[in-house]
């Protein structure tokens, strides 16, 4: 929310870590999050393993309940999770070396970075060496997303996702470069200047309704590598803007 400290922000949560070194939590459940569920705030070297946050109380109706929120980290692993809820499995905001595995995402809008973006290249604008692996997405809007703000600068390097499955999914491969948070939506014109490179996926499986949903500045896209994609889709979706490497 504009306007808010990373205090204020974290007691909104109904659970958050702030300033955390070097620690690991794990085992218990959060149940009917009235907002966002989990913060995790200018951490480093921490766990965060065996979670159930359920929300599925909500189904229908709730807005804005994330299941993990990261802003600002190094180095974070969550791992063995259960998240059920109506936004972004995870929501990945500025971060590095980021791990997020073996997670079980139900309901919501799959993992997510952004919405991403600044006013200039900087360490508050970067979601670096993400890796997000083994997980499975049911029952979901997205699988995999992306999307960066219109206007405004920033990185996203060296994201890699293996071996995830999905399940009942509207859009398997989602990028888009045209979101706009006054509209709280997509524009469909991809003027966004954050630069997406270095961006893996493999083994992705699993049903989908459309396997792409690509809205991209060809300007600032580089170096990307899908590979063994097996997701059975009704349809192949949409492209436009992507490096010429990739074929949709």
């Amino acid at each position: 929310m504009p306007g808010l400290s990373l205090n204020d922000r974290a007691a909104l949560q109904m659970s958050s870590f702030l300033l955390v070194t070097s620690s690991m939590l794990s085992g218990f459940t959060l149940k009917n999050s009235p907002f966002r569920t989990f913060s995790i705030l200018n951490s480093e070297k921490t766990t965060v393993s065996g979670l159930t946050l359920d929300s599925s109380a909500g189904d229908g109706t709730a807005k804005n309940k994330d299941g993990f929120d990261l802003s600002r980290n190094d180095g974070v692993t969550i791992t063995g999770n259960k998240i059920y809820n109506q936004d972004d499995c995870l929501a990945m905001q500025p971060s590095t070396n980021t791990v997020f595995s073996n997670n079980y995402c139900s309901g919501g809008h799959g993992i997510s970075i952004g919405s991403l973006g600044g006013d200039s290249f900087t360490s508050s604008d970067t979601v670096s060496g993400l890796t997000v692996t083994g997980n499975a997405i049911v029952n979901s809007i997205n699988g995999i997303r992306i999307k960066t703000i219109i206007g405004l600068k920033g990185l996203v390097s060296n994201a890699k996702y293996t071996n995830n499955k999905l399940s009942n999914v509207k859009n398997a491969i989602v990028i888009h470069s045209d979101y706009s948070k006054s509209k709280g939506g997509y524009t469909g014109s991809a003027t966004s200047d954050v630069t997406i490179q270095g961006e893996t996926i493999s083994g992705l499986s699993g049903t989908a309704t459309n396997l792409f949903d690509i809205v991209a500045s060809a300007k600032v896209v580089s170096d990307w590598t899908f590979s063994d994609i097996t997701v059975s889709a009704s349809s192949k979706g949409s492209c436009s803007g992507q490096p010429s490497s990739i074929t949709c």
